[in-house]
């Protein structure tokens, strides 16, 4: 049986291990922690913005896919093409209706949802627990916060949204259970909003506030493992359409997500071993033929036939840089694509439009996502690289974070899949 090690427990990884597993590979994924599932919205932006300074949001994310190829053939999109980018969200969407957490969206149309500001995003792809915030629907709102969560200000929420022409009130809600407890963050909230007296409780504080209110906006903490039955139960002591808004870390609708995305991989024979940092790799005749992680005693090798680097770009951590200027891949020590002065790293405006050079570093593969020498030709036979470690696009700016990470994954483990 082919055996391919994965590198990286991000979107990337994850999907290529599913991937892979499921046609038949004998698939390990080793990575020093979780991924940016645990940061993230819980969303799959594809593109926001494009042309990346530009200030108007994206409503067809199709025509905008097509136009990023057409700009620029070397971005990763333009190297998974956009019949994977379909089959990738069809793939994904079937898996989350079926383990009861529904993904909502389609290529064509962006939704529109409020951030924890109050800021209206553009993504493609969101979970049913978040679809009734689409701003794009002119109805009345309250926001809802919790005293005791110190990261959600439901005043900034309504507050920014009312500038924006969305009327909006807010309610801050203080539980008698949370008073009871020192420390509060979403992951506990969630879980404490699964007791069915709690939702009772939540329920008849906000009932005085709702007033005109036609939805009703939560951050996202209504439930973990039950999300669907919390919001389906708010709803019914409410009378009203519940929804989510994605709020600071750590983030609960990603930690939804990556549990899908894991427990897909086990289901299909891929092993995930967690708490394990690759460190370097030992190469013969072009190719590698084992991946070192660190442990107290030794390197412990991993061999396979193939390996695919998934552990992010410079805000991963799988592209690091240092003191005198150097930009280093930090398992194979690949070749990097980035501006060879370090004073060309920054523009001198911390919020300069046009973004900043170093953010743009990373790897650049050929169509089959392997990574190249300076003259263009593949640096080993056997290694493969996905996601954001990509270099040739700005997945922040565009607001394409989740939709490059997933469609590279999901397209190299097709390819793979196909030999």
């Amino acid at each position: 049986m082919n055996e391919i090690t994965i590198i990286g427990a991000g979107m990337a990884g994850l999907m290529a291990g599913w991937q892979a597993a499921k046609q038949g590979k004998k698939v390990k994924i080793v990575a020093k922690g979780w991924g940016a599932t645990h940061w993230l919205s819980g969303c799959i932006d594809i593109v926001g913005y494009y042309p990346v300074d530009g200030t108007e949001v994206v409503e067809n994310p199709v025509a905008a896919v097509k136009q990023i190829i057409t700009d620029n053939p070397q971005h990763p999109y333009g190297l998974v093409g956009l019949d994977d980018i379909e089959a990738m969200i069809s793939a994904l969407k079937d898996e989350c209706a079926a383990a009861g957490y529904p993904l909502h969206g389609e290529l064509h149309r962006n939704w529109l949802l409020p951030s924890a500001v109050g800021t209206l995003r553009p993504t493609c792809l969101a979970p049913e627990m978040m679809i009734a915030g689409d701003m794009r629907q002119n109805s009345p709102l309250l926001i809802v916060g919790f005293k005791q969560l110190m990261d959600f200000f439901p005043n900034v929420v309504s507050d920014n949204l009312n500038k924006q022409g969305i009327t909006a009130a807010q309610a801050m809600v203080d539980l008698r259970v949370l008073r009871e407890r020192s420390f509060i963050n979403p992951v506990i909230l969630a879980e404490m909003l699964e007791q069915p007296a709690v939702q009772k409780e939540l329920a008849n504080q906000i009932k005085p506030h709702l007033g005109q209110a036609e939805r009703v906006g939560f951050p996202s903490v209504l439930g973990m493992d039950q999300a669907m039955t919390v919001k389906k139960e708010l709803e019914r002591l409410l009378g009203r359409p519940v929804f989510e808004i994605p709020s600071l870390t750590p983030s609960v609708p990603g930690m939804r997500l990556h549990h899908i995305l894991t427990q897909a991989i086990v289901s299909a024979g891929g092993r995930i071993e967690n708490g394990m940092e690759a460190i370097g790799a030992k190469k013969e005749n072009g190719k590698v033929t084992a991946v070192y992680t660190s442990t107290a005693a030794r390197p412990h090798p991993h061999r396979s036939q193939q390996y695919i680097l998934a552990t992010g770009g410079i805000l991963g951590g799988g592209i690091t840089t240092n003191s005198d200027g150097d930009v280093r891949e930090v398992v194979f020590d690949l070749p990097v694509t980035a501006p060879l002065k370090q004073v060309d790293w920054f523009h001198q405006d911390f919020l300069d439009k046009r973004g900043h050079p170093i953010y743009q570093s990373g790897l650049s593969v050929n169509k089959q996502f392997q990574p190249l020498d300076d003259g263009g030709q593949p640096v080993y036979g056997n290694v493969f690289a996905i996601g954001t470690t990509l270099a040739h696009c700005e997945a922040i700016r565009e607001r394409s974070f989740e939709g490059v990470a997933l469609a590279t994954g999901y397209a190299l483990a097709r390819q793979l899949g196909a030999t």
